[in-house]
Formats: C-alpha cells, structure tokens, sequence
C-alpha cells in the first residue's frame, strides 16, 4: 500500500524538479496479485518502489560516460557493476538495462525472494532469491511481459510496464518479502537494478498464482 507520506515527499521532489527544468528520476510502482488454485483473486496491491541499486546508476552513467574507469572493486569512486554471483562487469561500453526474463531463468527480469534485510545502494543481488522449480520453496517462474511504452500527452509522462508470473506448485506457502528488477548478459550474469522490501509482505499458498508488475515512469513536464 502506498504511504500518503511519502507520497507527498515525493511530489514535493517532482514540483521542485518541475520549477528547475529538470526531469525526475524514473519512479516505479510495484502492482502485486495472488490468485488461488481456483483462479480467485485473494491479494491486490500496489507499492512504490524506489530503491535503485548502484548498478542502476552506474550503469546510466555509462550512457553518458562511455569511457569513465572500470575497476576491479565495485563501490565509490568506480562505475564497475556487480553481477548476482559477485562477478564485475568492466566493459566500459557494456552499459545495460532490465530484460524482460526468459522462462524459468532468474538471472533476468522481475524476481522475488524471501528475506526482508534492509536495502542497501550495494545490492547485487535478493538476500533470499526463490529459485525457479516445482520442489520446497521455489517458484515456477514464467516468462516476464513487457508493455508497449506509451506517453501521455495531458501527464507529459512516459509509462513502461514490465509484468512476470510465478506459479506456487512448491508444496507448501511461500512468503514473499522482497522483489528485484534485474538486467541480463548474453552469458546469463544478472545485475540487480532495483530492490525493494514489501510492506505488507505477500503470502503465496501452494497451488497459488502471484503476479507482479513493475510499472515504471518517467515525468517529462519540465521539459515538454
């Protein structure tokens, strides 16, 4: 659910962007649906995400920054991303952005997973990831969706969603406590772009559906 404080911090920030002629950073909101083993919707949620990882931002300054230094450390002073096995990706041309996930792959796209340890800018990767499969404590995860981006001309905003499907046939309930948004190299190496905890946290029953959509966004008003 969303906070109506926090919601009011950030227009704050969008109203002041506005007045400068700067454009906001990207938001999210986190779209979470369960539907039981008879199809019935049981949980409906919408949270903002906004925990963007280090690699979100180096990854973007490479964009501009095509030959700024990679390293051999990640962290302050470096534009070196980390993948989710702790493997450092210094191509200075190999900035990336989130891909949409292949069936039963977790090294791309939307994931999920089970821990709520707070976030951290140096997340590489979730601190419990639910792996792919049919056995205890795993997912079956789906193919990820991606929308057609479309601007609204009344908003000035452009809107993206990114949707995937995780299938509970695990034998037992799954609590879902933190989702990611990962980008992904030809090699398979994901790069967790975004990680965020839920509030409330999700419980999948076996033989349930849950869903989770990533609509991301983008506020041109200052500009437009």
């Amino acid at each position: 659910m969303l906070n109506p404080i926090e919601e009011a911090k950030f227009q704050e920030l969008k109203d002041k962007c506005r007045e400068l002629k700067v454009p906001t950073l990207p938001e999210i909101f986190i779209g979470l649906k369960v539907h039981d083993h008879n199809g019935v919707l049981t949980f409906d949620d919408i949270q903002r995400g906004h925990s963007w990882t280090r690699n979100f931002y180096n990854s973007t300054a490479m964009v501009l920054l095509p030959a700024a230094e990679q390293t051999t450390t990640a962290g302050a002073g470096s534009l070196t991303r980390k993948t989710q096995d702790n493997g450092l990706v210094t191509n200075a041309a190999g900035y990336n952005s989130p891909t949409v996930g292949s069936i039963g792959s977790t090294y791309q796209g939307i994931v999920v997973g089970t821990s709520d340890m707070a976030f951290s800018v140096a997340n590489y990767k979730l601190e419990a990831l639910i792996e792919h499969g049919v056995t205890s404590g795993k997912f079956s995860y789906a193919a990820g969706i991606l929308g057609t981006a479309s601007y609204n001309a009344g908003a000035k905003t452009w809107t993206q969603t990114l949707s995937r499907i995780m299938n509970n046939n695990s034998g037992g309930s799954i609590t879902v406590k933190e989702v990611g948004l990962k980008s992904a190299w030809a090699w398979g190496n994901g790069e967790l772009f975004e990680r965020s905890i839920l509030n409330p946290e999700v419980v999948v029953a076996n033989g349930a559906q849950l869903t989770v959509t990533y609509t991301t966004s983008m506020d041109f008003s200052a500009i437009d």
